[in-house]
């Protein structure tokens, strides 16, 4: 929800699917789930079409509510693009040499592998993530970064 930069990351790509799930991040913590789809789809879906354990729970419902409406009123897709922008101008440092991904949901290339600027970067305080790929540094910051957790992690990168 909102870490690609969109509620959606198909919606960066001007892709109309047929049929989109959600979890996780719908609920912003609260176990949930959502199927959005077509009228031609959601055609065939009926009363027990769908099992679930959370279905229609007000609870689950409101815990929706609250993560779209904090996104909006927050403003936090702007706040996504924004520190996309500084990541990209700021963090091609030390270790860096290139960034992939979109949003908050990035993989920085490194000239060593991962895993070690990982462990510097924890040595320092900097949580981060390693990829499937040994180079990729992934960042899977939360919509609320700020302008100051970029800077500190620019200034730990220049220091590996």
């Amino acid at each position: 929800m909102g870490r690609s930069g969109h509620f959606f990351a198909v919606d960066a790509h001007d892709i109309q699917p047929d049929l989109l799930t959600s979890a996780k991040a719908l609920g912003g913590g609260i176990p949930c789930g959502a199927i959005l789809c077509n009228e031609d789809i959601a055609a065939d879906f009926g009363p027990g079409s769908l099992g679930t354990t959370f279905g229609g729970g007000p609870v689950a419902a409101a815990a929706i509510n609250a993560v779209i409406d904090a996104i909006d009123s927050e403003h936090l897709l702007q706040n996504v693009t924004d520190r996309e922008a500084q990541i990209r101008e700021q963090c091609i440092v030390g270790p860096v040499k290139r960034i992939q991904g979109m949003g908050l949901l990035l993989g920085l290339v490194c000239d060593r592998p991962a895993a070690d600027v990982r462990d510097a970067l924890l040595e320092l305080g900097i949580l981060t993530g390693t990829s499937s790929d040994p180079d990729v540094l992934r960042i899977l910051a939360p919509l609320v970064l700020q302008s100051e957790h970029v800077d500190r992690l620019a200034r730990a990168l220049d220091t590996i």
